[in-house]
């Protein structure tokens, strides 16, 4: 980095900090009204009783995050700024929405497979749009935010998001339980656009000076760099092995509502309230969570997450009344910030800065195989045991990771100089 870069940088540091929690915090709050946790399944619940369809929401949403960053890495690198390429990728990550309540408000009539579709087919270009903006976001981050407040940052951007998400899981509750299905979903999704709308502009007022880019390596030669990479670093190989188990342990996460459903009967305002309850937890999830990062380390972190996202899948296999969910879903907002937070962070961590896009594209793609193929295997699974028996299966192999991370990773050492 140049030392013009440097003054750059220092110049707009708290501006950019500020700039950016505020664009993550009202990210946050509109995807939250549209929850692959809690909405999107009541949405493919009143459209099909097929199980196996509530694994395809985790699927879509892991395969379009994560599959596009092995393409996207080497171009990325090659760029001398990132902000160019975020800019133009999240547009697909906000349109999906726009269209949706458009077709749910003024085509609710049209048959339960044709919206199913519709649905599924925008929620998959969000999430492709998602996964090609991630590498270049999640690195324009790292380089725009100094090194020691990235645990403060993350925590403080989602935990923001989650406080305007207690008011927008109130607010989902009194539209679902007022206004007709699917016309209740089209409102929340305009919601969910809105709020991005604001999300982009500050964005947009990001600073981000040019750095010397990496020339562009033809796509097999970065492929190539992978395998020596993983063989090199054993610490970083053993912790996507970790995270990998984990990720897949917190796949039951997304069938936790269906479970509700399916058992108890819930009303479509109690959806509403279990995503403000979890929206609430994660709020003080990721603010509490990253203050403990930045003094007890990432890696801790992610080993208490996972033990809180266990927890919630046993819960759900032992509730004896709806109301069990409500503590379910806390449980369910803590263990999603923990991971997203130091998940994130733990990479950054392992990589050198100027290998940093290659790390990301290496952790999202060992990723991407488990968490995209395994809701719907799970889903399928669920189809011929029910939900009670993918809980403690689940359950059982993120505590193997988890005990995995705890014993047999050890925590990298920019991990310790930014905690």
């Amino acid at each position: 980095m140049t030392s013009s870069s440097e003054a750059v940088l220092a110049r707009y540091a708290r501006r950019n900090f500020w700039l950016n929690v505020l664009d993550g915090s009202a990210f946050t709050f509109g995807i939250s009204l549209v929850s692959r946790f809690t909405v999107l399944p009541l949405i493919v619940e009143r459209l099909t009783d097929a199980r196996w369809v509530q694994g395809l929401i985790p699927a879509i949403f892991f395969a379009g995050w994560l599959l596009p960053g092995l393409f996207t890495a080497p171009l990325v690198a090659a760029q001398p700024r990132r902000k160019p390429w975020v800019l133009i990728a999240t547009i697909g990550e906000r349109l999906p929405f726009l269209a949706l309540g458009i077709i749910l408000l003024t085509m609710p009539d049209l048959p339960a497979s044709v919206l199913l579709v519709i649905v599924l087919s925008l929620y998959a270009i969000f999430a492709t749009s998602a996964g090609l903006t991630s590498i270049a976001w999640q690195d324009l981050i790292a380089r725009i935010i100094p090194a020691q407040r990235w645990g403060v940052f993350f925590g403080l951007q989602a935990g923001l998001g989650g406080l305007f998400g207690i008011g927008g899981g109130a607010l989902a509750a009194a539209i679902l339980a007022q206004q007709p299905f699917p016309q209740s979903a089209g409102i929340l999704a305009l919601i969910c656009f809105a709020a991005m709308v604001v999300s982009y502009v500050f964005l947009a007022l990001t600073v981000e000076p040019a750095q010397a880019p990496i020339p562009t390596r033809p796509f097999h030669v970065f492929l190539r760099g992978l395998g020596p990479l993983l063989r090199r670093d054993v610490a970083f190989r053993r912790y996507l092995f970790c995270r990998a188990a984990i990720a897949f342990g917190l796949t039951g996460h997304s069938f936790l509502t269906a479970a509700a459903l399916e058992r108890f009967h819930v009303p479509a305002a109690d959806i509403g309230l279990f995503t403000g309850v979890m929206m609430a937890a994660q709020a003080v999830g990721n603010i509490g969570l990253g203050a403990l990062a930045d003094r007890w380390g990432h890696k801790q972190v992610l080993v208490l997450s996972a033990g809180m996202g266990m927890a919630a899948l046993v819960l759900a296999l032992l509730a004896p009344v709806s109301t069990w969910f409500f503590i379910i879903f806390a449980l369910v907002g803590a263990a999603q910030a923990g991971y997203q937070l130091s998940g994130f962070t733990l990479v950054f961590a392992f990589s050198p800065p100027a290998e940093r896009t290659t790390y990301i594209g290496v952790a999202n793609l060992a990723l991407a195989p488990v968490a995209a193929a395994g809701p719907v295997l799970v889903g399928v699974l669920a189809t011929f045991t029910g939900y009670g028996m993918i809980f403690v299966l689940l359950a059982i192999v993120g505590l193997i990771g988890m005990a995995m991370l705890h014993w047999q990773v050890a925590a990298p050492v920019r991990a310790e100089q930014v905690a």
